[in-house]
């Protein structure tokens, strides 16, 4: 895990634990999604419209004057239909202090009916759970966020009890979602501790080897894939989409491949909503 500074701000990089044969050939086109049958709606958003069955996470890991976030509203504006989850992270983690730009960058964030996670991280089973417990009161009493996401997650069913105390705490303030990032398959006891994992987080999309582990639709489950350097083809988002409810599929790369939205994310959503 890696901390790189943010517009004044300190942030922590979700970083792939595990790796995956590539697969899938990507394309400079446009493509048009065949999903699977999952959807989150939040509960401030006033849209009517039926949901995509796929919706996009973002790791929202810039500070709330950063363009990026002006560009994903914009999107969830453009585009209704889309499910958007933005993990927000001031401080790896909700930080020291409330941060007035945060509070009103979530309420924006929140208006046209992103759903925003508060960041935790959890050193894969072994951080203090009263800890992680006081961040999530305070994302709650200083963002009013809609859940939480939990990285480093351990993939080990010896961690379940570990996992199902945070869970329900998140559940006790009331939280709509809660999100685990083991970035690898997990033990089959850990399915369902959170409303989704995601059981991919690496350079490169997913090997479908890599997606295709559990008897589900893929309701509970989504992938991040970096350094991607163009928007997969049809086929491709196609092959993936039947395991999973929630991609990220970004072009940036390095050290930090959140420090901003990938150059094709108008297009990924627009294909989504498709």
């Amino acid at each position: 895990m890696a901390s790189t500074s943010v517009v004044g701000t300190t942030t922590t990089v979700m970083v792939g634990i595990t790796s995956a044969s590539t697969t899938i050939e990507t394309t400079s086109t446009n493509f048009a999604a065949t999903t699977s049958s999952s959807s989150v709606t939040s509960s401030t958003s006033t849209s009517s419209v039926s949901q995509s069955s796929v919706g996009v996470v973002v790791p929202l890991y810039t500070y709330p004057t950063d363009s990026s976030w002006s560009t994903l509203i914009l999107a969830k504006q453009t585009y209704p239909s889309v499910p958007i989850i933005a993990i927000i992270n001031p401080n790896s983690g909700a930080g020291s202090s409330i941060d007035s730009n945060y509070v009103t960058g979530i309420s924006d964030l929140k208006n046209p009916g992103i759903v925003v996670l508060g960041y935790v991280h959890t050193s894969y089973g072994s951080r203090d759970i009263s800890q992680i417990e006081t961040e999530m009161s305070e994302y709650q009493n200083w963002y009013g966020v809609d859940g939480i996401f939990f990285d480093e997650m351990s993939n080990l069913g010896s961690t379940l009890n570990y996992y199902s105390t945070l869970a329900n705490y998140a559940n006790s303030l009331g939280f709509t979602m809660t999100m685990g990032n083991p970035g690898t398959t997990v033990d089959s006891s850990l399915i369902g501790v959170f409303s989704n994992l995601c059981i991919y987080e690496n350079s490169g999309m997913p090997s479908i080897s890599s997606l295709d582990s559990y008897p589900s639709s893929g309701d509970g489950f989504s992938y991040i894939a970096y350094g991607v350097n163009s928007l997969p083809s049809l086929s491709a988002i196609q092959s993936t989409a039947a395991y999973v409810s929630y991609i990220y599929i970004t072009d940036l790369g390095g050290s930090n491949p959140y420090n901003g939205l990938p150059t094709y994310f108008s297009n990924e959503v627009s294909n989504l909503s498709q």
